[in-house]
């Protein structure tokens, strides 16, 4: 009987830790995002020689903080002139899931504080991620459609997720509409 209990204790741990991740990347958009709309309420301009256009907390601009979920849209080329993604309804199609990661170069041990915790970080903790949803969008309008690209904040990789739907319609705020597929049912 203990000998079954050592067998099948740890199987039962790892499936909790396994289950865990999975709650915790938030990678349960992947069954309802594709199938759903995105409807940009207003034309969009990128500006030369950029590819995409970041929205934060309802600001649409060509650059974000790395601390908060963003979403973008992101052209295929980079121009000399200003590219206008035009107001419209895109249907999302396929979708990928994405890491992002920078890496600080090492400085030796920090002291980093994070809420009430104070812990030395080596080298292996100065690498942050950030998992974001790549969206192919589609529409009968227009012929070339910017892919949509939303993420969550960076983060060291234990705490680093996938935005929540909230998340990235507060990225949105007016410019946009994000509805996922259940909810056009």
């Amino acid at each position: 009987m203990i000998r079954t209990l050592q067998l099948i204790l740890p199987v039962l741990l790892l499936t909790a830790c396994q289950s865990d991740m999975l709650s915790r990347h938030g990678n349960q958009l992947f069954g309802e995002l594709p199938g759903g709309s995105l409807v940009l309420h207003r034309d969009v301009v990128i500006a030369p020689g950029l590819a995409h256009i970041v929205f934060q907390d309802g600001t649409a601009a060509h650059g974000a903080s790395e601390f908060q979920p963003r979403c973008e849209l992101e052209v295929k080329r980079i121009m000399d002139t200003p590219q206008t993604i035009p107001a419209g309804s895109f249907r999302i199609g396929r979708v990928l899931g994405n890491q992002r990661y920078v890496k600080h170069p090492p400085g030796g041990i920090k002291l980093a504080a994070a809420g009430d915790a104070i812990r030395l970080a080596g080298d292996d903790s100065n690498e942050w991620l950030m998992y974001t949803y790549r969206m192919q969008l589609v529409s009968e309008a227009q012929a070339e459609t910017p892919t949509f690209v939303c993420g969550g904040a960076y983060n060291y990789p234990f705490y680093a997720r996938y935005p929540t739907l909230q998340e990235m319609r507060d990225a949105l705020g007016d410019y946009a509409t994000l509805t996922l597929r259940q909810a056009l049912d």
